[in-house]
């Protein structure tokens, strides 16, 4: 044994317990995956506290960089679009300042994975308060995605948000079935919020491609990567071919 393998970096808040879960079942064998946590004062759901962990962000990355991962990630969706629209991925840019590393933020990946799946109208479910299920839909409105349908369970705090089972999620999405499958996809939001094992599930029942926060945000890790992404049962995202990055000519 030894350990030359590769390694993704994650940042997380400091409440979330999904995305170690998620991420440690569904990552492929050979790819291991470090995390540091962020810090907020409070487990509330608002804007004001999920901002300030931008504050512990440089020492978490620079700490995080001693692991060497070949990419870093932001793992908070909210935290990452709150600042404003064509914003998020500025903390992603950040990251790389700080440390030499690549780095991207969830709702950056969220951009690419709908992108790749080629959604320009979502049926979009979230965990959060009205206000900030609202700036969503304009964040996404903003990349030239349009929610023609959404809903949210409107948690208060990040304990309610991990408190909801994955069924209920699925539970939740099928309640608009007719709507969802009448979209390009469904994307489900929030790195808290527990999806992963109900992605085929939904896309089954659904007929169109189903995504959430911690699934973009893995597959654009493992993208970044290059790594085969073959065998990994997790829908339609997953199943799309690994291509090189267009390169602009000088």
């Amino acid at each position: 044994m030894n350990n030359n393998s590769r390694r993704i970096g994650v940042l997380i808040p400091p409440g979330n317990v999904t995305v170690e879960r998620e991420f440690a079942h569904f990552a492929p064998a050979d790819v291991y995956v470090h995390y540091n946590r962020l810090y907020r004062p409070t487990v509330s759901v608002d804007k004001a506290g999920l901002l300030s962990m931008i504050e512990s962000a440089e020492k978490a990355a620079r700490g995080l960089a001693q692991a060497n991962p070949e990419i870093i990630v932001y793992a908070c969706t909210s935290g990452s679009f709150l600042s404003g629209p064509g914003r998020e991925d500025e903390i992603g840019e950040l990251i790389k300042r700080w440390t030499g590393i690549p780095a991207c933020t969830t709702s950056s990946s969220v951009i690419m994975g709908l992108k790749a799946l080629e959604a320009k109208r979502v049926f979009m479910l979230t965990p959060y308060p009205d206000d900030i299920h609202a700036q969503e839909i304009d964040f996404l409105k903003f990349r030239g995605i349009s929610v023609d349908g959404h809903d949210t369970f409107r948690c208060a705090d990040t304990v309610q948000i991990r408190d909801i089972p994955s069924e209920a999620v699925a539970e939740r999405v099928l309640q608009h079935r007719a709507q969802a499958s009448n979209c390009d996809a469904v994307f489900i939001s929030c790195t808290n919020l527990l999806t992963l094992d109900q992605i085929e599930y939904l896309e089954h029942n659904l007929g169109v491609p189903v995504t959430s926060s911690n699934h973009c945000t893995l597959w654009a890790a493992l993208r970044h990567m290059k790594v085969s992404m073959k065998g990994i049962s997790l829908g339609r995202l997953f199943d799309l071919p690994v291509v090189e990055e267009k390169r602009h000519a000088a």
